[in-house]
């Protein structure tokens, strides 16, 4: 568990800025890109696009032209932990310097390093993060994000080097679903803190908010089944590779980054347990570690 557990941590954030892979490296099936504009009736869900990804294929149900407004992205992982990540790239940055900063990215999990550290900095400036849904071996989970209209990029973690990339286009149209209401609410500080709900139900959906004004920190929110009893010191000296990973457990679902004032709905389903929040993003504040193993963890009961 605790080898599979490091490989989520790394391909989590590498996949989010995926290099580029043949559309043919996916099985394709949209409804024309024309429904995709129809009126929607205003007590239906969100639209859907739906990734079903194993090591060998993603199978895309779901047109990836879609009208602006909520909208569902759901992963079902079918051999390992699969993840979805969401994000846009600001005028100007190219695909080729997002490879290049992908790079020092994996770098940077691995040695640390101030170049490094400058290439993470200069990618989190120049793409904006919408978060993601990462589900675990045999699980779905579903980001739901309301969505301006433009071009994005989805990307997976299946392929070298880190991924596939899919365009994701968002038009002016009729799309008045509703987002969730009522539903717990995690918040990421400037102070690398989670704030908000400490009990959230084992099956249902939560709110995750980058609440920092400024800046370009990418934070996210992922759940961990721990053993009760877990400390928050616990968690981070195990992902400073001081501790003994023998209380973590098989339960697992997350979002994805989320750039400055960003948010995200997360549809989830996990073992009722004691869970660990954490963030495993590499801090390129601190190159050679991690949110988490700086001391971003909270305890919390899914029940």
């Amino acid at each position: 568990m605790l080898a599979g557990l490091r490989t989520v941590c790394a391909t989590s954030a590498v996949a989010l800025v995926a290099a580029v892979a043949p559309m043919g490296t996916a099985t394709a099936v949209e409804s024309a890109p024309a429904a995709a504009t129809k009126a929607v009736d205003k007590k239906s869900s969100p639209p859907m696009v739906t990734f079903t990804i194993s090591e060998d294929r993603t199978v895309i149900e779901g047109a990836l032209t879609q009208p602006a407004g909520p909208l569902r992205l759901r992963v079902l992982a079918e051999d390992e932990d699969h993840l979805l990540s969401l994000f846009q790239f600001k005028p100007g940055y190219t695909v080729k310097q997002m490879r290049a900063d992908t790079r020092a990215l994996g770098r940077m999990y691995r040695e640390g390093g101030e170049d490094n550290a400058k290439a993470v900095k200069r990618m989190q400036r120049n793409t904006i993060t919408y978060g993601g849904a990462n589900a675990s071996m045999g699980s779905m989970a579903t980001a739901i994000v309301n969505l301006k209209p433009g071009n994005y990029y989805i990307s997976d973690n299946v392929g070298p080097p880190g991924g596939h990339l899919y365009k994701l286009k968002i038009v002016p149209g009729n799309n008045p679903a509703p987002l969730p209401k009522g539903v717990p609410v995690i918040k990421m500080t400037g102070d690398n803190e989670y704030k908000g709900a400490s009990r959230l139900p084992a099956t249902g959906t939560v709110e995750i908010v980058n609440a920092m004004r400024k800046g370009h920190e990418w934070l996210q929110a992922a759940f961990l089944e721990v053993q009760p009893g877990t400390t928050e010191e616990q968690v981070a000296n195990l992902f400073r590779g001081t501790g003994d990973g023998g209380f973590v457990l098989s339960g697992y679902a997350g979002g994805d980054t989320l750039s400055p004032g960003n948010r995200q709905f997360l549809k989830y389903s996990v073992e009722p347990g004691t869970y660990a929040l954490i963030c495993f993003f590499p801090d390129p504040n601190n190159p050679g570690s991690t949110y988490v193993a700086d001391g971003m963890v909270r305890i919390i009961t899914m029940d």
